[in-house]
């Protein structure tokens, strides 16, 4: 290993949180597009908070 090799930084791509199912309908199976609470983007279902 040289030297650029140890300096190197790695970028920190962060990603897709580890769970959404709080953002899925109950009602349709849609994912809604925030946190709750909020409306389901596809049927108009209200997902509730917690």
């Amino acid at each position: 290993m040289d030297d650029d090799d140890r300096t190197r930084s790695v970028p920190d791509d962060g990603g897709d949180p580890a769970c959404w199912m709080c953002r899925v309908c109950p009602a349709c199976g849609g994912l809604a597009d925030e946190d709750p609470p909020t409306g389901c983007p596809r049927c108009g279902e209200q997902l509730p908070a917690g």
